[in-house]
């Protein structure tokens, strides 16, 4: 049986695992950008430029992850492959190699990162208040960096392992943290003033207790990183303890089979970090050539557009894409070619049919959600635009999604190198042009800019599962 024949009907029992394995992610996932919808629900109180600078510094940190995903990619593929193979030795080497190099990831991103953060806004783009905001933010939000570094190294071994449902509980107790925290450090005593939502008299009345003020956009930072400061620590104290990982390694350490744990995280994670950089600074450039000009509004726009709605469909595509990885690395350790070829038919089929879903929730819904997450009449403008255009990439954003995750589950990520910088690039003349060129359609041609390189992206990656040799070396590999 050979790659062509992915397309075939999953049976029935695949569904039940992938599904099974799949939920607890979907929700873990949403909760992990509940952080972000949190920050736009509370940030509102601030005005529209608070509201532009942090949808401006998104992609920046989408940087950031890029640099953080050479610690995860490969962690993922490597752990359900030992897990396959019941290698519990090889399993907890890679674990403990992951983790030490999330670490230094995060402190790295620190050190470098801060000092530079007055020239990295002004490269941005960003000007006047949105400025001083947006350094603000981050300011405050690389100083927990090594938490936020480790969180998805942390997610990525128990996915591996396959167990989704411990990182969905440990991100639902941080979203709560992280709910009343957010009030309470970015108003302070007068929240109940600012804002209107459960809970916070409560709050207020404890900030006057304490007597505190507000830090303003620098509190929703704070919040962020105390909450995952907190979810990371649990997380590893459970992989160490119940879940009975080695995460010291027993004997003398070794440096050098420390490194070569880590060159075989680094191969297979490289291109999809490479791809995520790319994305990240096509975003950024968009934000300097295009969308900053076009104003505040469409900044915001595009920050509570991407944030919120995307916020939540993306980690769905993403729960059950993940899912299926992990499933493909297992059934490659356990040795099982049709159950490789099972896995990848029924993940492609049920995040199609997630992506029908949220375009009609895009379409229809929109309208409907965006006055929650924002005061302003010109910025809810601008995200219906955002949201009701995004509408028609949905489905071409799931298949993309399906076929990646496909390739590093089965650790062959190469295309992945050149695919999506592909089509994340061409959005930035595309972009240009639509909005300023022929037709002029100002913030709506770089969304249908957005639409028409997704839909070449994902047509390109269900070509490379499709017809690639992906299978046949990853086989070979782990004969």
């Amino acid at each position: 049986m050979s790659a062509s024949h992915v397309a075939a009907p999953a049976h029935t029992r695949r569904t039940r695992e992938l599904l099974g394995l799949a939920w607890p992610a979907v929700l873990s996932y949403i909760l992990n950008n509940a952080y972000r919808i949190n920050d736009q629900f509370w940030i509102q109180g601030l005005g529209a430029e608070a509201q532009a600078a942090v949808g401006a510094t998104f992609f920046l940190q989408v940087l950031n992850f890029a640099f953080v995903f050479l610690a995860v990619g490969g962690t993922l593929a490597l752990v359900s492959r030992a897990v396959g193979a019941r290698d519990p030795e090889r399993r907890d080497a890679v674990v403990r190699s992951a983790l030490g190099f999330g670490l230094a990831m995060g402190i790295v991103l620190t050190l470098c990162v801060l000092p530079l953060l007055d020239r990295i806004v002004l490269w941005m783009g960003l000007a006047g208040e949105t400025a001083v905001l947006a350094e603000e933010y981050l300011g405050a939000l690389y100083l927990f960096m090594t938490a936020l570094a480790l969180l998805p190294v942390v997610d990525s071994v128990f996915i591996g392992r396959g167990n989704t449902r411990v990182p969905m509980a440990l991100q639902a107790c941080a979203v709560v943290l992280n709910y009343f925290l957010n009030p309470l450090l970015i108003y302070g005593r007068d929240a109940a003033e600012r804002m209107d939502a459960p809970g916070v008299e409560a709050i207020a009345a404890l900030a006057r207790a304490l007597d505190l003020d507000g830090m303003g956009l620098a509190g929703a930072a704070v919040a962020t990183g105390l909450a995952r400061t907190i979810v990371v620590l649990v997380g590893i104290w459970i992989l160490g303890g119940p879940m009975e990982s080695r995460l010291i390694a027993a004997g003398k350490f070794s440096l050098e089979r420390a490194w070569r744990v880590v060159r075989d995280i680094l191969r297979i994670s490289f291109p999809s970090s490479a791809s995520i950089g790319i994305y990240a600074l096509a975003y950024l450039l968009l934000l300097r050539l295009v969308l900053t000009p076009l104003g505040d509004a469409v900044t915001a726009g595009l920050g509570v557009g991407f944030q919120v709605f995307e916020g939540i469909s993306f980690p769905c595509y993403l729960g059950i894409s993940i899912a299926g990885s992990s499933l493909i690395g297992r059934e490659l350790g356990a040795r099982n070619r049709a159950g490789v070829l099972e896995v990848v038919g029924c993940t492609r089929f049920w995040s199609r049919t997630a992506g029908l879903v949220f375009a009609a929730l895009f379409w229809f819904g929109g309208p409907y959600l965006v006055n929650a997450f924002t005061q302003d009449p010109a910025v809810a403008r601008e995200t219906v635009v955002y949201v009701r255009v995004l509408a028609f990439s949905q489905y071409w954003v799931a298949v993309e999604s399906a076929n990646e995750k496909v390739l590093l589950g089965s650790g062959r990520t190469g295309p992945i190198m050149w695919i999506s910088p592909l089509g994340n690039l061409l959005r930035i003349p595309l972009g240009w042009w639509l909005a300023f060129g022929w037709p002029a359609l100002g913030a709506a041609g770089v969304w249908w800019a957005i639409n028409a390189t997704t839909c070449l992206k994902a047509g390109l990656f269900w070509d490379r599962v499709r017809r690639g040799n992906w299978l046949e070396e990853a086989w070979e590999e782990g004969g």
